[in-house]
């Protein structure tokens, strides 16, 4: 069996901390070599380090190591140690590095800058907004966008760096064979199509709540920087931001509306210890890549200039006047009414067929922005 599969197999031993487990692979050399170890060499080890040997003994077992391959091949999943090419080279900076983790897609390479957006499951409008836009710009700017993949912010980021053409990468807190929350069946699989859905728990692993601060600490570690976009003074989002600076990653925080109390937790952090990011560029900058950023966007708002006349000359008057009120930029419905100076009747029925012909593309809310 490969060496994988035997580190697969100390990962998953219980009552050993992440610490110790690094410790055996120095001492033995390899997982396969501690493996197959005698029990008297294991025991002295042991009794040396403080672990319980009955943790190990009780399933060393070459047939339970069997078991995890199959378990992980019924699931197309993949297992990635230390060893591993996938194996990110930021990951393995961090003092309790994972010893490997199982992987759904492809992990980008780490030619990749990548940048993890955090914050709060039930965000407002406003965080959502940005967590998509940041998203998106992180995503053209061929920069990975890094998220748990929890509802709120976690997935706008990841929808907006799809959106954008960029990679994604989400890290679970529960086995890749479980997807969680369920409602994220279908951005699963448009992250595995665009990057990876990873994870260090087993298949079958449920999503304890304990699980989350552990897997956080993934989520900044495989990261350039963090990016908080919206948190309460109090949040969970916040371990992560502990991580990330011990880690010595840079933090970002959007700055929000000081009388709501889902800005509180960015907010304090700005005037603590994160960088104030307004747009993209900030972020860009600290990655040194912003002259790369701003030669793309010129690039490609030529180009958008050039398929909206294209697109303009396609379209029925009406149509016409509807197109030119929408932007880059998310519009409502009654702005597009004032605008247009057209009827409400006239405004449904005109953005339904943009819609339709994949032109426009609607948000929540009854606001749209242009599909190019």
């Amino acid at each position: 069996m490969l060496e994988d599969n035997f580190i697969m197999w100390l990962a998953r031993i219980e009552g050993i901390s992440i610490k110790k487990k690094w410790d055996i692979l120095e001492h033995f050399k390899s997982a396969k070599e501690f493996f197959y170890s005698s029990v008297s060499e294991i025991r002295f080890f042991c009794d040396k380090n403080r672990i319980n040997i009955n943790n190990i003994l009780s399933i060393k077992s070459e047939a339970l190591i069997e078991n995890y391959i199959k378990e992980i091949e019924k699931y197309n999943v993949k297992f990635i140690s230390k060893d591993n090419n996938d194996y990110p080279e930021l990951l393995k900076c961090i003092s309790d590095a994972p010893l490997g983790f199982y992987m759904l897609g492809n992990m980008p390479t780490d030619e990749y800058n990548k940048v993890s957006i955090i914050g709060a499951r039930k965000c407002t409008q406003y965080g959502a907004m940005c967590a998509y836009k940041f998203g998106k710009e992180l995503g053209e700017s061929n920069v990975v966008v890094v998220s748990g993949m929890a509802m709120g912010i976690d997935s706008m980021g990841h929808k907006g760096a799809i959106d954008g053409g960029g990679k994604t990468i989400a890290v679970l807190g529960c086995g890749l064979d479980i997807v969680y929350p369920p409602s994220n069946l279908k951005l699963r699989d448009d992250i595995v199509n665009n990057g990876c859905v990873i994870s260090e728990f087993p298949i079958g692993t449920p999503p304890y709540p304990a699980n989350f601060p552990i897997r956080n600490r993934i989520i900044s570690g495989i990261s350039d920087a963090t990016l908080v976009v919206e948190s309460g003074k109090k949040s969970g989002t916040l371990i992560t931001v502990g991580q990330a600076l011990e880690q010595g990653r840079d933090v970002f925080a959007v700055p929000g509306n000081i009388n709501n109390a889902m800005s509180e937790g960015t907010n304090n952090l700005i005037k603590e210890c994160a960088f104030p990011a307004t747009n993209v560029e900030d972020i860009l900058s600290n990655l040194g890549i912003l002259n790369k950023y701003i030669d793309l966007k010129n690039q490609q708002n030529n180009n958008i200039t050039e398929k909206s006349e294209n697109i303009k000359n396609l379209l029925a008057p009406d149509e016409k006047i509807v197109y030119a009120c929408i932007k880059e930029s998310p519009i409502t419905i009654d702005e597009i009414i004032l605008k247009a100076n057209i009827n409400i009747q006239t405004a449904q029925y005109v953005l339904t067929m943009l819609e339709l012909k994949g032109y426009i593309q609607k948000l929540a809310g009854q606001k749209y922005i242009k599909a190019l």
